[in-house]
């Protein structure tokens, strides 16, 4: 009895998780056109892992200024207000805004970023210089339309100045 009720739980949850796989991969085409990988990568600070990237363009080319999507497995648990001062500690660190921008993006991201579980996936596309979009499993997309958060927010990854070169360079499919 106890084997099937366990093998039932853990079919349901490869249903469930391949369900948010599917809606993730239909958003992503919907935002990036013949959508391909370019490349993945892990991110750790110091030692420990945070997410595991996958960088998505279309036919799996990287342009810059193209539509783009990042998808984003949580391997840790993390704290909304955590990832939001990080996120406006680095806009900072690399003079990314204005004091005035990086206050007004603080609030796009309070209003759109939510804790974070192990095992969330997370979908941020751009799919033009104006808009960022933010899935988490495959939920209903929400839109960001602000050109400088846009383009502040992607050069948190794909930018001249990152923190982490060998991780950009396997993001890009370089490595």
């Amino acid at each position: 009895m106890v084997k099937c009720t366990l093998g039932a739980l853990v079919a349901f949850f490869l249903i469930v998780a391949n369900g948010f796989a599917a809606a993730q991969t239909v958003m992503i085409e919907t935002f990036v056109p013949e959508a391909a990988l370019v490349g993945e990568a892990r991110f750790k600070v110091l030692l420990f892992p945070v997410y595991d990237a996958s960088l998505y363009a279309p036919n799996g080319e990287f342009e810059k200024s193209g539509p783009l999507a990042l998808v984003l497995n949580y391997v840790s648990d993390l704290k909304k207000e955590r990832i939001v001062n990080t996120t406006v500690k680095t806009f900072e660190r690399r003079q990314m805004g204005s004091p005035a921008n990086i206050e007004k993006w603080r609030k796009i991201m309070a209003k759109h970023f939510s804790d974070v579980k192990k095992g969330d996936r997370i979908m941020i596309a751009f799919p033009d210089l104006q808009r960022v979009v933010f899935s988490t499993n495959g939920s209903q997309p929400t839109f960001v339309s602000d050109e400088g958060f846009a383009a502040a927010f992607k050069d948190l990854w794909l930018g001249d100045n990152v923190r982490n070169k060998g991780f950009q360079t396997k993001l890009l499919g370089l490595k």
